[in-house]
């Protein structure tokens, strides 16, 4: 399972472990955090071990959407029932993110860029993700998601 920030130590924030960039602090991470925490999210719900979609419906702003690997683009409503009729629909998913890399930061909005891996006994798919948040203080991680576009990298 997918850690949280909230769980690692300081030095492992600075020494640059799980994609975390070297040198960052807790105050420079919540968007990494934020990123981790909803795939832990996500694993937790495939695998049937969440039951609630608060947590991300608590973070998707209004007028998300999502471009999908397959170029398909899904809108808000779409993306959550998409995802409330995968609910314990694995039993071995390992869902890790890495590579995060923030691309913009202008105030109210950042982009940021993370690899995401997929892990089943029989196959890795992997795809490059780029994320547009925007500051909210209702949010968890003072994060909204508006778009996220995802490419695939390879599927094993």
């Amino acid at each position: 399972m997918v850690k949280c920030l909230q769980e690692l130590d300081h030095e492992t924030i600075v020494a640059g472990h799980h994609g975390i960039p070297p040198g960052s602090t807790i105050v420079d991470v919540n968007w990494i955090d934020e990123i981790i925490e909803l795939h832990a999210f996500f694993e937790g719900w495939f695998l049937g071990a969440i039951d609630s979609l608060d947590r991300m419906e608590s973070v998707l702003a209004e007028g998300f959407s999502i471009v999908q690997p397959d170029g398909a683009e899904v809108d808000r409503a779409g993306t959550i029932e998409s995802v409330a009729g995968g609910r314990a629909t694995s039993r071995e998913l390992v869902i890790t993110t890495s590579d995060h890399r923030l691309l913009h930061d202008g105030g109210d909005t950042l982009v940021a860029s993370y690899v995401e891996t997929h892990k089943r006994s029989d196959r890795t798919k992997r795809r490059l993700s780029t994320v547009v948040f925007v500051r909210s203080d209702s949010a968890p991680n003072g994060l909204m998601w508006v778009r996220v576009h995802e490419t695939w990298l390879d599927r094993e």
